[in-house]
């Protein structure tokens, strides 16, 4: 039964790994969107002496909506900065247990900030609040799209926690390794060059 479990949970991984990749690839269209805005405000300031571009108030609601689109995918590829020059040397069992605690650690940051962000969205919504610029932006609308990737980060979260705890369950250490565990540099470079091929 567990072993069905796990092949449903990396059957569900392998969508959210998808629907992550795009996200990502949207929130880099977004950030080149940003470099659009910034060239376009700089060059009609330098030649007409103003801009009606307002870069400064969409490029930062463009950061943080294309950071947090962002996250699920980094998860899904390990890229996230881990300090793991102890863990390393400690026997595989140990590491799927560590693996577990950073999982859940995770998942825990992440109900507390999608239930902060949510509140600021919704009271954003209700209160209308718009943004103290000459566009007047209603916050919400950049808020919103920020709560989505920071949602989505979560659902990835959730599931892999799931994965992690299932795999240690049912005695695949190195199931939990391939899915969670900081890969050793030689694992990198062979998976750099696999990539490269």
């Amino acid at each position: 039964m567990l072993q069905q479990i796990n092949s449903w949970l990396d059957w569900l991984l392998a969508g959210v790994d998808t629907g992550s990749l795009w996200m990502a690839r949207a929130g880099g269209l977004l950030i080149l969107l940003t470099v659009g805005l910034v060239t376009t405000e700089v060059l009609s300031r330098q030649f007409f002496g103003r801009s009606g571009v307002h870069a400064t108030e969409l490029t930062g609601y463009i950061m943080a909506i294309s950071s947090s689109w962002a996250f699920a995918y980094t998860l899904m590829r390990k890229a996230h900065i881990r300090i793991d020059a102890l863990y390393l040397t400690l026997p595989i069992s140990v590491r799927g247990v560590l693996d577990l605690v950073a999982m859940l650690a995770l998942a825990l940051f992440c109900v507390l900030v999608v239930g902060a962000a949510f509140e600021v969205t919704l009271l954003s919504y209700t209160g209308g609040a718009r943004a103290n610029t000459p566009l007047g932006t209603p916050v919400w609308m950049p808020q919103l799209l920020w709560l989505i990737g920071l949602v989505w980060f979560s659902i990835a979260v959730v599931l892999l926690s799931l994965r992690v705890l299932f795999g240690l369950l049912s005695g695949n250490i190195e199931d939990v390794q391939k899915v969670a565990g900081s890969p050793t540099l030689d694992e990198q470079i062979g998976e750099e060059n696999k990539e490269a091929a």
